[in-house]
């Protein structure tokens, strides 16, 4: 009995060895490796066939603005050497319209003002340094623009050539009625859709100092508080009819009380005269919203504070 459950145990062993081989050899099944297609993923040219859909409207927005505190100016030029002005902020203060509409307005000014050499020696020169501090300004700000605004290109080259003569219209002389000349006979020319500056170099950031006096500005900013835009926001009935006309000297104020406090204007350095400019700024900006919200109240208190501004500034600063 032991000798048979042993031979069927031997028998029965290269049975059980075979299969287990068997099994430990069996074919493993893979997944069928994928199939291409003879479409090619790269496209000869990416800009006409890859790009599909409209332009995002949006694209060239900038980014927001970061909102002053406590009336202080702080400052929103590109930094030094970076010779782009995509953040210099102006766009919040002055739009390319009010820049546009007001050099073409001063071009007219000028017709008028720069005639003669009696007429310029008589009181010419003093309302040529005034309406030419103001062109260089402007066109100060449109070299810096963080937007589309015409005459950028020239508008270095401009921003110095008129500040220059300005500056030399302190005394009537034969010289700066001739340099007058030229400054007009350029402004006529670029208004009119050439390019008289062309190939003369100027850096796109700019040195205010060299730019506007503050007195020639204080001299254009008297002829249009009193005279128009504080009366304006004193009535509903003006306010309403005359609502563009406010919203271009809002600017033109929101941009001077920027442009009193940059490095290199008088008492710049003066941190309670860039209090007092932040003021005047930031009210300016008040009157602008108001503007644009149709909100005679807003811009009424507004207007309150701008000559608050104006008060507190000429008590310590001429």
């Amino acid at each position: 009995m032991r000798r048979l459950v042993y031979l069927l145990v031997v028998l029965a062993f290269p049975a059980n060895f075979l299969l287990a081989q068997t099994k430990a050899t069996k074919t493993v099944k893979r997944a069928q490796p994928p199939k291409f297609t003879k479409a090619d993923p790269f496209f000869a040219d990416a800009f006409k066939e890859g790009l599909v859909g409209e332009r995002p409207a949006d694209l060239n927005k900038a980014a927001p603005s970061i909102a002053t505190t406590g009336g202080t100016p702080t400052s929103s030029a590109p930094d030094a050497g970076s010779g782009a002005a995509s953040g210099s902020g102006w766009s919040r203060l002055i739009s390319a319209a009010t820049i546009e509409d007001t050099i073409k307005s001063l071009k007219q000014q000028v017709d008028k003002e720069v005639t003669t050499l009696s007429d310029f020696k008589g009181n010419g020169h003093k309302l040529a340094r005034r309406d030419y501090t103001l062109l260089a300004m402007l066109f100060g700000i449109a070299s810096e623009y963080d937007g589309d605004v015409r005459w950028k290109k020239d508008a270095p080259a401009a921003r110095d050539a008129f500040g220059r003569s300005a500056a030399n219209f302190k005394v009537a002389t034969d010289q700066a009625f001739n340099e007058a000349k030229t400054r007009k006979e350029e402004l006529t020319e670029l208004v009119g859709g050439s390019s008289p500056f062309v190939g003369k170099s100027a850096e796109a950031k700019a040195t205010w100092g060299q730019v506007a006096s503050r007195d020639a500005l204080m001299k254009y900013f008297e002829t249009i508080w009193e005279p128009r835009l504080k009366p304006a926001l004193a009535d509903k009935a003006q306010f309403t009819a005359n609502s563009d006309k406010i919203l271009r000297d809002a600017e033109l104020i929101a941009a001077t009380g920027e442009v009193l406090w940059k490095e290199g204007m008088k008492d710049a350095g003066d941190s309670d005269y860039k209090v007092l400019c932040g003021k005047l700024r930031d009210a300016a900006k008040q009157i602008i919203d108001a503007v644009k919200a149709k909100d005679f109240d807003q811009a009424s208190k507004a207007s309150a504070a701008v000559g608050k501004a104006c008060a507190e500034c000429h008590e310590s600063y001429k």
